[in-house]
């Protein structure tokens, strides 16, 4: 390596590569700023010194750390403990060498002249003029707030447009394309898609484009050696004002047409006075102590930044109640009370406590309401209103206490008690969901359990799952309220709501934009495909959520119809597991339950035919679901020629002859470029597929294979199907004798 090379701001960089772009240099090797942590990064030659891209921009390594590209082709940088903090995994994809090129764009490139890796495939802040950002890439940034030091805002690739997301608040604003491209392209003059596309000025030098830790996406030109890089646009400008970005004021802030303010100067201060971005602090921090001396004030003509973030925790109430709850919770910072769009006196209402309360923004809507809570000794004559107030709601309460209990006593027999299930969310009435759903007219799906159709609530859409056949319908019901109601996983669908009315039964949960992954590995067309790296993120997030099912919840959970259809994507595919009218509690003691068969056709474990089962069951479907991601297509598939008719058995077959390569889905390129590591996850499932379910890995296993945390050995055995006649069919008849061996555990 060469001498350390110091720049212009400060800072140096100890090179490795290096290639000029235009008349600019750019280095790959160790950058620091302080001289003491380093970073592996890509930078430009100048005063500002911008860094393009960086392997461990959150995790800088020390003096004595080890950057090492391995015979077997992959690069690993250890910290000076020998701790693994970043590689490439190109393990095995016959690696030639690497280089820095025209672009700044550092590739590992194979004994084909060809890119095994690249780091244009995994940028961090930064896109260079000629990379593109597509589908299951993120510019993220590190917010400089310290309100929020460790949350992150993205900017990411969808199959309908452009997502912007605050990670903190939940925020996430779409600009919507009808895209036909899977990548965002940042040309000379152009940033987008061809149906959207944001002009950028023309370039007169090398430019680059950064998110920044306000939330931006800037512009940057080269000006020449020894001068600054020259901002020439905010990109997004044209779609977000300054009052769209969620840390535009900060804590408490009001933003106004591109100013900050404090909600009341009498009550309020600048957190800043030089900086009133920074967000605004109570000159009197409201104490629980105190709580008789609190009052309410409104802010006039705005609502709370992110609609989203209120449409999802919003509850339905009056506003009396909605202040009064207020007022009487020690957490409760200030509330936004929407009207009801009817001109009733209900509406939603969203309590926020300090973590929450970070914007408001302007809004001439009549129908949000906001209120800051301030400690201050409210007037006498109100106090006693109050107390003549709050005595008539008690008596109220008391009696509406009663009716209540003498009601359930007669509804007894009618009805289960669903308000007694710890947990549960909002229940719904039937009206308001026939009202949510336009009288059940957008159909999204359906299974054998019930109908999905798609709503919305205020203005969060949702999903409404309609439960159909009754003679079942009130067991699986009460298992997915249940269930789902008191668990709660990134990996997992979120159940927002339910209904019990008489013979209505409904399920209401989050829609997810990307809808369910059969209609994205059995597609109708080829247009689209997706990436290696997508697939195996949502195989990843199956796998998580599964762990959490069996091994992190109070009882293990065996879900028991994992399938396709009921795993939904977001509008970043990541994957929700969904569907939990079949599901089985089973106590930590237990090591099997006698249950009825249950499941899906192609999706059954052989363990079912004797009725006594685990959570391994769910292992076992699992790996079906991962070959079919793989191999883009279904299991059992009758359209198929009568030998390739059961994947599974075929999948036996070619893994006896070495050929798994020939099942890989041929509709994606990207696929091919990652065969090693494509095949590799199929001898994953395969270990899953095993006969013998007591063989099969855990899902946390399973999650840690997938994570890089832990290896596989090769497969002494290729026995999948067990040993009865039919593959096609599970008959309660049949018997078969497991395997010996098949697959080895993680070492």
């Amino acid at each position: 390596m060469q001498r350390t090379i110091d720049m212009d701001n400060g800072s140096s960089i100890l090179p490795i590569l290096d290639h000029r772009i235009m008349s600019y240099k750019t280095y790959f090797g160790f950058y620091t700023k302080d001289g003491n942590s380093f970073v592996l990064s890509i930078v430009i030659f100048g005063l500002q010194a911008p860094v393009i891209w960086s392997a461990n921009p959150d995790i800088p390594v020390y003096r004595d750390a080890i950057l090492n590209f391995t015979r077997e082709g992959d690069l690993l940088l250890s910290d000076n403990n020998g701790a693994m903090v970043w590689s490439t995994t190109t393990k095995s994809k016959s690696v030639a060498g690497m280089s820095l090129d025209v672009s700044g764009n550092l590739v590992i490139f194979n004994q084909d002249n060809s890119s095994a890796w690249q780091s244009f495939d995994h940028p961090t802040d930064t896109l260079v003029m000629g990379q593109s950002l597509c589908t299951g890439m993120n510019l993220s940034v590190m917010t400089s707030n310290t309100e929020w030091p460790s949350h992150r805002v993205y900017l990411s690739v969808q199959w309908n447009g452009l997502l912007y997301t605050f990670q903190f608040a939940f925020y996430t604003k779409l600009f919507e394309a009808n895209t036909g491209s899977s990548c965002s392209y940042f040309r000379n003059g152009s940033f987008g898609f061809p149906q959207k596309i944001f002009s950028l000025p023309f370039a007169r030098s090398l430019q680059y484009m950064r998110l920044e830790p306000d939330g931006h996406l800037r512009l940057y030109e080269m000006q020449g050696v020894g001068q600054d890089s020259l901002m020439v646009l905010d990109v997004l400008s044209t779609e977000m004002k300054f009052c769209d970005y969620p840390m535009a004021c900060g804590n408490y802030g009001v933003c106004s047409k591109g100013q900050c303010s404090c909600p009341s100067f009498s009550n309020f201060k600048f957190q800043n006075e030089r900086l009133p971005s920074d967000g605004c602090v109570p000159l009197s921090i409201p104490s629980c102590n105190q709580a008789q001396n609190q009052q309410l004030i409104q802010v006039n003509n705005v609502s709370y930044f992110s609609n989203s973030v209120f449409l999802l925790l919003a509850s339905s109430t009056s506003e009396i109640v909605c202040k009064q709850s207020c007022l009487t919770s020690c957490n409760c910072r200030a509330l936004i009370f929407q009207k009801n769009v009817y001109g009733s006196d209900g509406g939603y209402c969203l309590l926020l406590s300090d973590g929450m309360v970070i914007l408001f923004a302007d809004d001439s809507s009549n129908r949000f309401l906001a209120f800051v809570k301030v400690q201050g000794n409210r007037p006498e004559k109100r106090r006693t209103s109050n107390i003549v107030v709050s005595s008539i709601a008690g008596f109220c309460l008391i009696s509406t206490l009663v009716c209540v209990a003498v009601w359930k006593k007669y509804k007894k027999n009618e009805e289960p008690l669903f308000d007694v299930i710890p947990g549960i969310p909002k229940r719904f009435s039937f009206h308001e969901l026939e009202v949510a759903t336009d009288h059940f007219s957008v159909k999204l799906g359906g299974g054998g359990f019930g109908s999905v159709f798609k709503g919305k609530v205020g203005r969060q859409t949702i999903a409404v799952k309609r439960l159909e056949g009754l003679d079942q319908g009130m067991e699986e019901f009460l298992a997915e309220v249940k269930t789902i109601g008191r668990i709660h996983h990134f990996n997992l669908i979120r159940l927002v709501g339910f209904c019990a009315e008489k013979s209505h039964k409904l399920l209401v949960y989050e829609y997810l934009s990307n809808g369910s992954l059969d209609k994205w590995i059995f597609p109708k067309s080829t247009v689209f495909s997706l990436s290696w790296k997508t697939r195996r993120d949502i195989i990843l997030g199956i796998a998580r959520g599964l762990s959490y099912l069996h091994e992190e919840c109070e009882q293990k959970i065996a879900h028991l119809d994992i399938k396709p259809q009921n795993i939904l994507l977001d509008g970043k595919f990541s994957a929700k597991v969904s569907d939990f009218g079949l599901s089985k509690m089973i106590n930590r003691e237990q090591s099997k339950v006698m249950t009825r068969m249950r499941g899906t056709r192609g999706y059954l474990a052989p363990e079912w035919l004797g009725s006594k089962i685990t959570e391994k069951a769910d292992i076992y479907s699992f790996g079906i679901v991962m070959i079919e991601i793989i191999c883009g297509r279904e299991n059992l598939d009758e359209s198929q020629p009568e030998e390739s008719i059961h994947l599974i058995s075929l999948l036996q077959e070619k893994a006896r002859f070495g050929q798994l390569s020939d099942l890989v889905d041929g509709s994606s390129n990207d696929m091919r470029l990652h065969m090693q590591e494509v095949v590799e996850a199929m001898k994953l499932a395969m270990w899953c597929l095993q006969v013998d379910s007591s063989r099969r890995p855990l899902m946390s296993t399973i999650a840690k294979v997938l994570e890089g945390v832990m290896n596989m050995e090769e497969i002494p055995d290729c026995t999948l199907v067990p040993s009865f006649e039919s593959n096609n069919t599970v008959g309660s008849g049949s018997s078969y004798i497991p395997s010996e061996s098949h697959l080895s555990g993680p070492r």
